[in-house]
């Protein structure tokens, strides 16, 4: 076969292949406009759109840019075109998500809805804006996303932010301070824990417990001086003796024991059922010990570990 016929065919593919990836170009770039075209307009079923351009990805971001951009359209469709934006999650939408956050003329919900995407990325060069718009802020959820962010920009100003919300704060705003703070400093998050089993919001203080269970970095002195501490209220006694219970180390007996003959229902209980964890040739001889205690309740409890402990 001669050169000649070689250099015809690989000029006849080419000729083949181009006009076919422009055909395929052309034809994403037409599905493209006409999901966003969709999007613009969509009601609740809103969703049939973004998934398509959320698999699309990068390709679909510059027409969905510009509706987000676009004030003139119902805040309702660009937040559903923010949402799918923030899906895609690419750097490509971090310089447009910034400017309708800072931009106070815009609609605060959508301001809100661009943070989601801007988790994650650097955003060091605009940390003092961040931080200016986090002090501004007197919604607490919004407050909490801006601290998110501040996570990539500038981890002390993060710190001071989730420091501020934790104590200012309750519920699931209180419990994601919490969790932040020790992943910002993981060698202070005991201090932190054991704070927080001691407040009143249950959903914060038992992600704590949670955490002290499963936590490398922790203090049983701290949490025996706790427990030791006068005043200290029942709930807070029992979720201690949850937590040693639920941490299974032989160093936790002693303080199970202790609770075992706690006045406090909820306490005793509590050191039972977990006395019943551990090792029997441990805990059995201790449980016959307290058989003959004057307390009705230490006896009744010694003979139920024992029993529960034969029937394992």
């Amino acid at each position: 076969m001669s050169r000649k016929y070689h250099i015809y065919l690989f000029t006849l593919m080419i000729c083949i292949i181009i006009p076919v990836n422009k055909i395929f170009t052309q034809g994403q770039e037409a599905r493209i406009d006409s999901l966003v075209n969709l999007l613009k307009s969509a009601g609740r079923e809103w969703n049939n759109y973004a998934g398509p351009l959320i698999e699309i990805g990068e390709p679909a971001i510059p027409a969905l840019v510009r509706v987000a951009g676009n004030k003139n359209l119902p805040q309702w469709n660009r937040r559903i075109t923010a949402m799918t934006l923030n899906n895609i999650h690419s750097e490509l939408w971090v310089k447009p998500a910034l400017r309708i956050l800072f931009d106070k003329n815009e609609d605060p919900v959508l301001r809100n809805h661009v943070t989601a995407g801007l988790k994650g990325f650097n955003l060091s060069a605009v940390n003092e804006e961040l931080w200016k718009l986090y002090e501004e802020y007197s919604n607490e959820s919004y407050k909490l996303n801006i601290a998110y962010l501040l996570m990539t920009s500038d981890t002390a100003m993060a710190y001071r932010s989730f420091h501020e919300l934790y104590n200012n704060c309750d519920g699931h705003i209180q419990k994601s301070a919490l969790l932040n703070l020790a992943t910002l400093r993981p060698e202070e998050s005991t201090r932190w824990f054991l704070d927080a089993i001691r407040i009143n919001d249950w959903l914060t203080a038992n992600m704590a417990m949670d955490s002290l269970i499963s936590t490398r970095h922790f203090s049983a002195d701290k949490l025996l001086s706790l427990y030791n501490e006068s005043g200290i209220s029942e709930d807070i006694r029992w979720r201690i003796v949850y937590i040693f219970g639920h941490r299974n180390e032989p160093e936790s007996v002693p303080l199970l024991l202790e609770a075992f003959t706690d006045k406090s229902w909820l306490v005793h209980t509590e050191a039972a059922v977990c006395l019943c964890t551990f090792d029997p040739e441990q805990i059995i001889p201790e449980m016959k010990t307290l058989k003959n205690d004057p307390g009705e309740y230490i006896r009744n409890n010694s003979r139920w570990v024992i029993r529960q402990m034969k029937n394992q």
